[in-house]
């Protein structure tokens, strides 16, 4: 410090006091020998720097700064009797004998070191009033940094030697976390003036807030000092430990070795659910720090990898852990779930939590046997009781069992919410509002991802893919209400890190859904073909989700009007469902349950739909699927689309509008045109009839709706050459433009070839084209085909 700056007030005040005794007692760098110097040339008093105690006469005054690191001298007897007077600057560390005696006598006063701090007045005059403000945030009003500045010589090597040496191992950490930025309770002893100092709330905190790169810098290098001895090491990681920070009281013990102290506070934690407390990067870290031996040899360890393996989406990486630890028998479900079983409870919860994301058909006899395990837990383990009713959630919704998912959503959300998990919370909320949109309920499903983003809210560290995952239930509930920007730029911007995280089969089937749709409808066929296509090759060898994908493919080229790759498309499901086999035992089709037999059956309808009109068992296979208690009710309003379609082309336009205006009625209370948006092929037909359209106009709610459909592009009016051409020579318009000859198209209608050539030519003539080419052209370029 330079003693240019005169430190008057605090000079007047020492001078000012009656004890024959004042001792400047502050730590490095607060400026106690400049004060000194101050006094010495204000008063001409005899300045003394050395151990040994100074040459006393009576009625002078002497000045004593003791030396860093040295053994003082006892206080002269002269000074208790006050005959003589003397100013003292040393250390806290620096014991001096007869302080304590003179203390007791009233002969002696020590100053406090914050008395030493520079105010705002003194940071006002010494550098102005403009720079004080700053200069007393970065120093606190510590003097050594205020005057010299924090980029003046090595102040990490001035505080390593001069303050963190000789720190407790316990408040070595105390100043890490306050250089992170943390706030701490008031230690019994603190030792860490002036770098920090008690604030707001009676909590520790850093004082000198530019010292943050110095201090963390210092800090490190003490703490790397103290670790090489194990002591030392044992010490630093408890000191984390007490301040609740496991992560770095583990990663400690693993740098030096300590790996069953380590697995120790690892288990203590949260173990199997560490994750959910601590977030995905300590995870990594912690999980990272264990030898792959040693963690081997451990369950909770190897069932944690392989979680950790789920949630990068890498379900074969988490298989090949249970294996090399558990044997071939891990897979052996029947092995593992028999009530025989020779594994742990925890290793069967968390093996039926693995058949969830392997998308595992279960039987009503496996759940049955799995809800035996649960039983096994007490009450009061709510992170596994909790865990058991989000695995069975996922198959509820699987079986579109929506009233079972409910009812074990609410007892998860209970579980986590007891256990204090808001990053389980907002999984469970997630999942309430993913069928709140499989149901067509906007609503709520609005309701729900608010309480979805109120849990990730708290949770207190960073998880980038749950966030994401609130981003697309966000965008997909705009979607629903015909907004469909926030779902384009996440499927534009966040699409790549969204895919290579944590799925599971039902967030799988509603990122298929409104990705595919949006990508067809926004963007192109090309396009949403690309984003099925990425999705293909996740679980190559998993058959359920190469199903989901196709049909979700086949859909997408329905709605691009290439019906006969699409027909091709969904004869490659491997799943007993067909053309053939429904239009022979249409009853059957109301006992489905399962969601890709269903999915696939719904597709079929469709073809059938477009392709065969006349089939005489059309109506009862629409009716089938109707009454159908496992079709969610985004699934319903397709149906009745195609019955109203149906209706219609049956020339009964009464009961074509009774369904048309009861569903867009029902669509504008839910907030949701997704669905109807899904079936513009059909549904544009229905309103390019007058007397339907008409009919709707009179009906507010339905105005809104199809106002909704045309606003955010997912209804066009009808084409020029669309509304020129008869429905049947539109539809061979898309046949050939798909390469179909004139044999494959009449087999495809049920006509003759005669039939198809009179219609073509019709569509010749009407178009103005001579050639086969300049129709397909011509389609192309009105937009009928994609």
């Amino acid at each position: 410090m330079n003693s240019v700056f005169s430190r008057a007030k605090i000079v007047d005040h020492i001078l000012g006091r009656p004890e024959p005794i004042v001792v400047i007692e502050a730590p490095a760098g607060m400026g106690k020998s400049v004060i000194l110097r101050q006094i010495a040339q204000q008063g001409r008093f005899k300045l003394h720097a050395a151990a040994d105690a100074p040459d006393l006469r009576p009625g002078k005054t002497v000045l004593w700064d003791i030396p860093p690191h040295t053994v003082a001298g006892a206080l002269p007897e002269l000074l208790v009797s006050g005959e003589c007077r003397i100013i003292i600057a040393k250390r806290p560390e620096t014991k001096l004998p007869g302080l304590s005696r003179a203390l007791a006598y009233g002969a002696a006063y020590v100053l406090e070191p914050e008395q030493l701090l520079l105010c705002d007045e003194e940071a006002a005059e010494f550098f102005g009033a403009d720079n004080a403000a700053g200069i007393m945030e970065a120093s606190g009003g510590w003097p050594l940094v205020a005057f010299r500045g924090l980029g003046s010589g090595n102040l990490s090597a001035f505080l390593q030697s001069e303050f963190l040496e000789t720190l407790p191992d316990e408040q070595l950490v105390d100043l890490k976390l306050l250089a992170g930025g943390s706030d701490l309770p008031i230690p019994i002893t603190n030792r860490l003036f002036p770098i920090a100092s008690i604030g707001e709330k009676r909590r520790l905190r850093l004082r000198a807030r530019g010292l943050g790169d110095h201090l963390t810098s210092a800090v490190n290098a003490a703490i790397a000092q103290r670790l090489i001895t194990p002591a030392g090491a044992n010490a630093i990681a408890e000191a984390y430990a007490t301040h609740g920070k496991p992560v770095d009281a583990i990663v400690t013990y693993q740098q030096v070795g300590f790996h069953d102290k380590a697995y120790q506070h690892f288990h203590q934690a949260g173990g199997l659910f560490f994750l959910y407390y601590h977030g995905p990067d300590a995870f990594d870290r912690v999980l990272g720090g264990f030898p792959s031996l040693y963690a081997h040899q451990s369950e909770v360890l190897v069932l944690s990898l392989a979680l950790q393996a789920l949630k990068r989406g890498d379900i074969s990486r988490a298989r090949r852990l249970l294996v090399d630890r558990f044997g071939d028998f891990a897979n052996d479900f029947e092995a593992v779930f028999s009530p025989r079983s020779i594994f742990s409870r925890e290793f069967r919860e968390f093996r039926f939590l693995m058949l969830i994301y392997e998308d595992y058909q279960f039987t009503e006899e496996m759940l049955k046997a799995l809800f035996a395990i649960n039983a096994e837990f007490p009450g009061d383990a709510h992170l596994f009781r909790g865990s058991f009713y989000n695995s069975v959630l996922e198959f509820y919704i699987r079986r579109r069992q929506f009233a079972e998912a409910e009812e074990v959503a609410q007892r998860a959300m209970y579980h986590y919410e007891s256990a204090k998990a808001p990053m389980l919370c907002f999984y469970i909320s997630l999942h309430q509002a993913m069928m709140a949109l499989m149901k067509g309920d906007t609503v709520t499903a609005r309701k729900h991802a608010g309480l979805g983003a109120k849990s990730l809210s708290e949770v207190p560290f960073d998880t980038p893919n749950d966030v994401r995952l609130q981003t697309l239930l966000e965008a997909c509930i705009e979607y629903e209400g015909g907004r469909a920007e926030p779902l384009a730029r996440f499927l534009n911007i966040e699409i790549d890190d969204f895919s290579h995280g944590e799925i599971w089969p039902s967030l799988m089937e509603f990122t298929l859904l409104y990705g595919s749709q949006a990508m067809a409808t926004h963007f192109s066929l090309t396009a949403a073909r690309g984003f099925l296509e990425r999705w293909r090759v996740y679980q190559l060898s998993n058959q359920a989700f190469q199903s989901m994908v196709s049909i979700r493919e086949a859909i997408v080229l329905q709605n691009a009007n290439r019906w006969t790759e699409a027909a091709a498309m969904l004869k490659t499901v491997e799943l007993p469902i067909n053309r053939e086999r429904m239009a022979a035992n249409p009853d059957a089709l109301s006992r489905l349950r399962d969601r890709d037999e269903i999915g696939l059956a719904l597709a079929w309808l469709r073809q059938i739909l477009h392709e065969q009109p006349d089939m005489p068992q059309l109506h009862d296979l629409l009716g089938a699927a109707m009454g159908n208690l496992n079709i969610t009710d985004r699934q319903r309003l397709c149906i009745a689309i195609w019955l109203a379609n149906l209706h219609k082309r049956r020339q009964d336009l009464t009961k074509a509008r009774a369904v048309l205006l009861r569903l867009f009625e029902d669509a504008a209370r839910l907030g949701s045109i997704a669905p109807l948006a899904e079936e513009k092929v059909f549904l544009a037909e229905l309103l390019d009839n007058k007397r339907i359209s008409e009919f709707l106009s009179a009906s507010s709610p339905a105005r809104q709706v199809i106002r909704k459909l045309r606003d955010s592009g997912h209804l066009a009016r009808a084409s020029g050459v669309r509304s020129e051409l008869s429905r049947r020579e539109n539809k061979i318009l898309v046949m050939i433009s798909e390469g179909a000859a004139n044999k494959a198209i009449a087999a495809m209608l049920g006509v003759s070839e005669a039939t198809v050539k009179f219609h073509l030519g019709n569509v010749y003539r009407k178009l103005n084209c001579r050639t086969r080419q300049e129709a397909i052209s011509t389609a192309r370029a009105a937009g009928i085909v994609g």
